[in-house]
C-alpha cells in the first residue's frame, strides 16, 4: 500500500540543504516549491539561465496567476548538501553522475526505466526515484506553466527512508511513498511509452490520440504489445490509463515533440529502445514498437521546424 504525505496546514519542519541539477521544467518546478521553505540551490546547463535566474527569478504561471521565486544558482553542489536532485534527462546522466556530491542522499526524476542500473552502483547513503504526476511546462529559461497539480511518487532505489519526504512536503506539494522503484516507474512508463512517439512522430496535442479512432487503434496495439512485454498489467488496463491521461492534458503538448520541434535530442532511448530491449531479452516480438522507434530515429529535427 502506497504511504502518501500531504501538508495542508503547513508546520515549520527543518530546514533543508538541496541542490537541484537540471533547468528544465520539473527542476525549476522543485526549486520554487521548495524555495520558501528550504535552503534551496539550482545548477544549470548553461551559464545565460544561470544568470537569468539570478537576476529575475523563477517565474510560475498557475490558474491564471503568476508567482515569482528566487534562488541561489550554483556551478556545482555546496559542501552542506543534504540532498541532491537530479532532473535532467538520461542521456544526460553520464555527465552527472561522477559530480554528485559524495555524501548527501539523492533522488534521481527520469522517464523511463534504464537510468535504475546505473544510480543502483553509485556509491551514496541513499538513493531515491521518483515518478512526477504533475503537469509541468518549461515555457522559457525562467518560466513554466503548472497544468496540473497531483501527486510526486517517491521509490527507495537503495537505503534511505520515506520519512525524508514528509518533511519536505509542503501546503502545495505532495508526495507518495511507493515500495518499488521498477513498478513505480513502469506504472509511468506504459503511459509515456505510447503518448510521447505517437505524438512526437504525428506531431498533435495529447488529446488528438483520444479523438481519432485510427490513432485509437494504434495506441491499443501498442498497450497490447507493453502489456506482454511486462505482464503485471492488463492491455486493456494500459490503455484506459493511456486514455484518461490523453483527456486530462489534451491541450498539452509531450515532451518527445517539444524536443523534437526544439531540435534537442529525446528519450526515446530511454523509453522505446528501453521497452524493445526488454521484448528482445524475453523472445517477445514488438512490432508497433519497432516501426515507431525507427520512423522518429529517422525523422530529423529539420523536418519538425515548419
Amino acid at each position: 500500500m502506497a504511504l502518501r504525505f500531504f501538508c495542508p496546514i503547513f508546520q515549520e519542519a527543518n530546514e533543508m540543504n538541496i541542490h537541484i541539477i537540471g533547468g528544465g521544467a520539473l527542476g525549476l518546478f522543485f526549486a520554487a516549491e521548495w524555495s520558501g521553505f528550504h535552503q534551496v540551490t539550482l545548477q544549470t546547463r548553461t551559464s545565460e539561465q544561470r544568470d537569468r535566474l539570478q537576476a529575475e527569478g523563477i517565474r510560475v504561471i498557475e490558474d491564471g496567476c503568476e508567482s515569482i521565486h528566487f534562488v541561489q544558482t550554483a556551478d556545482s553542489a555546496p559542501t552542506e548538501t543534504a540532498l541532491t536532485v537530479v532532473a535532467v534527462k538520461q542521456y544526460q546522466l553520464d555527465a552527472v553522475l561522477p559530480v554528485l556530491p559524495a555524501h548527501s542522499s539523492v533522488l534521481f526524476i527520469q522517464n523511463g526505466l534504464s537510468h535504475l542500473r546505473k544510480v543502483q552502483e553509485i556509491p551514496h547513503p541513499a538513493v531515491y526515484a521518483a515518478s512526477v504526476m504533475h503537469g509541468i511546462a518549461r515555457q522559457d529559461g525562467r518560466t513554466i506553466q503548472v497544468n496540473g497539480r497531483n501527486t510526486t511518487k517517491i521509490a527507495g532505489v537503495k537505503g534511505g527512508s520515506p520519512a525524508v519526504w514528509e518533511s519536505l512536503c509542503t501546503p502545495q506539494l505532495a508526495f507518495e511513498w511507493q515500495e518499488g522503484a521498477k513498478e513505480m516507474l513502469l506504472e509511468k512508463m506504459a503511459v509515456n511509452a505510447v503518448i510521447n512517439p505517437l505524438t512526437a512522430l504525428l506531431s498533435v496535442q495529447n488529446g488528438v490520440l483520444a479523438d481519432n479512432p485510427h490513432f485509437r487503434s494504434t495506441a491499443m496495439q501498442l498497450c497490447e504489445e507493453f502489456a506482454l512485454t511486462f505482464p503485471g498489467r492488463t492491455a486493456e488496463d494500459v490503455f484506459q490509463s493511456v486514455m484518461d491521461v490523453c483527456r486530462k492534458t489534451a491541450q498539452n503538448e509531450s515532451s518527445m515533440l517539444s524536443d523534437m520541434k526544439k531540435g534537442h535530442e529525446t528519450e526515446l532511448d530511454a523509453i522505446v529502445g528501453a521497452l524493445i530491449a526488454e521484448a528482445a531479452e524475453k523472445g517477445i516480438q514488438v512490432p508497433a514498437f519497432t516501426l515507431i522507434y525507427h520512423l522518429i530515429k529517422g525523422k530529423t529535427p529539420a523536418l519538425m521546424k515548419e
